[in-house]
């Protein structure tokens, strides 16, 4: 067996099925799933690669021009996670995305090591042809959305329509990326690099007509999804490949002998875009669905349409609501004053939904997901910048700053055309995501892709080895105690990471057997989530949260024993819960809730409500309905006076309280 071409066959898998993989069984059905087939291939392809150095009884290693950037970024997010608010969310990420946590970042950056000491030259313009057949059937899936049939729907309904979602799936379509912006931070990548391979293949009419049905396939699906910042990014990427292509003409003659041969894909590249951008970019140029309503007759039939919400003239951060550039100056400005907490390594990497708060703005009250949980800054560089400090944002600027540079000096020095070519398209995809992180954060898939693009820039103008194949000899002890030994551990991770996902979907089905009031099966469930992963708080509040319901439920049937034991349980999850995870919000409010529910029993619980509330409006000054709660426990406990100062402090946080006015009122008759 060859190890070398079975490590690129599982590269190409990976390109192949990660950008598809979903689960509709497990709590997050996308970013979830694709980190964890992730980890999946790269225990495979580590361990492939490792098997070939004990076989070859050689390290196979080479030293990059980005060994030293990657290093100090690598450095930033250890020491970042050291020094974390939480270091098991630095260490996985914050609990269903699990991307950008220090886990994910170094399997990123084994896979960028294992892909430079793998491919040749040739055999990389093989791989990004896999990279696009990959989002060709990615686009294959979200054209039918838009025109009201999900594939997904027709997997987990076997109903081929958009009912299964609550997204607006056929306005903004989503595929199996979960959100509109993150299947258009993909598509952004793919096109320049599609584009590439139109020029490369210009003389061949196969190749004219495949990779120009790409680009028609690719565009499309990004008008699709109606992403602003997904076109944006597109448009600045592409004026940057512009010029960089032109400033490669003035001093590289490999790329001089490309402008003869470009102009026509070119132009026939620019026609096609308007005419589809003409006919499908009504939701980004309003004037355009205007003329679109003048010339289409109106017809009785709207029982197709009636199931569509309207689209509205922005898109939001969540569905509905503020304009999303709103709250992305909010949460900016509290991004900013994390920073200024955590100077040095930040709150920790991926801690942004537990540090946020005690920074969040005043005036976040104010738009519609006033209540919603922000776990990134929706600003990949303030992201960073918050959570990591600005020894992590220095060095994430200076890895990105790198891949131009080391790809100015090799295009300067080449005299392939081709790679010239293809190292300009790839800058513009990579511009293109950075501007897309400006207004969002990187997923799973495209945080591969960042990774591998100085892979690819390296071995575009890389001299290839020749690889000869070593004679095949037996054997020794050691290796095969190396081999035995490298199995073992990677059957030990693989089995980690089932055991993950299998916690996932057990603490998934838990949650939907609580929603439908099926106690027994629910509590069985999010055991089995505990015993399969015992240190994830989120389980055990889950878990306390229903216990304490299943408490007061066996009171109320004169089960005395059993609610008492299931009180104490409620409260025993609960501590563990805090325990496992003191700066998560959320699990202070969860707790309140235990509490609340459990006073039905015994009163004196009421007392330790306010204790909770009052911990966690320390965590969390800004938040009206911590406050408002107070003011509820003062007045049921017949402090008017308390309970009207609380009152009147909640409304002055958020001045359309409508609760709080409620009770301000029903207080003062």
């Amino acid at each position: 067996m060859d190890l070398r071409k079975t490590t690129i066959f599982l590269f190409h898998l990976l390109v192949i099925f990660i950008p598809l993989f979903f689960y509709a069984k497990t709590d997050e059905l996308f970013e979830f799933n694709k980190i964890m087939l992730t980890y999946v291939f790269a225990v495979g392809i580590v361990g492939v690669w490792v098997a070939r150095m004990i076989i070859e009884k050689r390290v196979i290693w080479k030293k990059t021009p980005f060994d030293i950037p990657l290093a100090v970024f690598l450095i930033s997010q250890i020491l970042s996670t050291m020094f974390s608010v939480h270091m098991r969310t630095s260490w996985f990420g914050y609990y269903s995305r699990f991307n950008g946590g220090l886990l994910s970042i170094l399997t990123y950056i084994s896979l960028y090591y294992a892909f430079i000491n793998t491919f040749k030259k040739e055999e990389v313009f093989a791989f990004l042809r896999t990279v696009l057949y990959g989002g060709l059937m990615v686009c294959l899936y979200a054209i039918p959305e838009h025109f009201g049939h999900s594939p997904s729907c027709l997997f987990i309904t076997n109903k081929f329509d958009v009912q299964c979602w609550v997204q607006d799936v056929q306005s903004r379509v989503f595929a199996t990326f979960g959100q509109p912006n993150w299947l258009a931070a993909y598509l952004i990548m793919l096109i320049p690099l599609a584009f590439g391979f139109l020029i490369d293949g210009w003389k061949n009419w196969s190749h004219r007509l495949i990779y120009s049905a790409l680009i028609i396939v690719f565009f499309a699906t990004l008008l699709f999804t109606a992403s602003r910042s997904g076109l944006l990014a597109l448009a600045i990427g592409v004026i940057l490949g512009g010029v960089l292509f032109f400033a490669c003409t003035l001093f590289s003659r490999s790329a001089q002998g490309l402008m003869r041969t470009m102009w026509k894909p070119l132009t026939l590249t620019t026609i096609v875009c308007a005419v589809l951008f003409f006919v499908f970019g009504k939701p980004f140029v309003p004037s355009l669905e205007k003329f679109w309503k003048t010339i289409t007759p109106v017809t009785n039939n709207t029982a197709s349409q009636s199931a569509t919400p309207v689209q509205q003239s922005g898109t939001q951060l969540e569905s509905g609501g503020t304009e999303s550039g709103v709250i992305r100056s909010i949460v900016w400005k509290g991004a900013m004053q994390v920073w200024k907490r955590y100077p040095i390594f930040g709150s920790g990497v991926e801690t942004f939904a537990y540090s946020y708060y005690a920074d969040r703005p005043m005036e976040h009250n104010l738009v519609s997901e006033w209540d919603f949980l922000y776990n990134k800054a929706h600003n990949e560089f303030l992201n960073y910048l918050a959570t990591t400090g600005a020894f992590g944002f220095l060095s994430y600027l200076l890895l990105i700053g790198w891949v131009y540079v080391c790809a100015f000096r090799y295009m300067y020095a080449s005299s392939s055309p081709r790679s010239t070519l293809f190292t300009v398209l790839i800058l513009s995809g990579f511009t293109a995501l950075h501007v897309s992180n400006f207004f969002g954060f990187s997923t799973v898939f495209v945080s591969i892709l960042f990774y591998l693009t100085p892979a690819w820039i390296v071995m575009l103008f890389s001299e290839d080895e020749g690889y000869q194949k070593k004679r095949r000899e037996g054997l020794s002890l050691y290796q095969w105690i190396g081999l035995i030994s490298l199995l073992i551990f990677a059957g030990y991770l693989w089995r980690s990471v089932w055991r993950l996902w299998q916690a996932d979907i057990a603490y998934s089905l838990g949650k939907q057997y609580t929603a439908a009031q099926a106690a027994t099966p629910a509590f069985q469930s999010l055991q089995k989530a505990i015993d399969l992963s015992p240190n994830e708080a989120l389980f055990h509040d889950e878990l306390s949260s229903l216990t304490a319901t299943l408490a007061v439920s066996a009171s109320t049937q004169k089960q005395a024993s059993l609610s008492a034991q299931l009180m104490q349980l409620a409260l025993a999850e609960s501590n563990t819960t805090l325990s496992l995870n003191a700066v998560h919000l959320n699990f202070y409010k969860t707790r309140a809730r235990v509490l609340i529910t459990l006073s039905q029993l015994n009163p004196k619980y009421l007392d330790e409500v306010k204790l909770v509330l009052e911990k966690a409006h320390e965590l969390a000054p800004t938040d009206p309905k911590l406050v408002f709660n107070l003011a509820v426990i003062a007045e049921s406990q017949g402090d008017k006076a308390k309970a009207k100062q609380l009152y009147e402090t909640a409304i002055q946080m958020k001045p359309d309280y409508g609760s709080a006015k409620d009770r301000l009122k029903g207080l003062e008759k």
